[in-house]
């Protein structure tokens, strides 16, 4: 999450996608967005918070820092 704004309909469906899931199944979100962000990227405050407070109550949060593997460079 975070490559790509999403619209208002958008943000409305991953919730109910997440919202259907909560406490049934297993979900891996990958993202390159600290928690705080994710307010802008989906835009509605409030489902923002509901949804945060589901994902974080039984999650695992891995930061992963390091260089790119795509670039050698970095």
């Amino acid at each position: 999450m975070g490559y790509i704004n999403l619209r208002p309909e958008q943000s409305n469906i991953f919730f109910k996608l997440m919202e259907e899931r909560y406490g049934r199944k297993a979900t891996i979100i990958t993202t390159n967005l600290e928690y705080e962000q994710w307010y802008d990227f989906l835009g509605q405050k409030e489902m923002v918070g509901a949804l945060l407070d589901r994902l974080r109550h039984h999650c695992h949060t891995i930061r992963i820092d390091g260089p790119s593997l795509r670039n050698p460079q970095e």
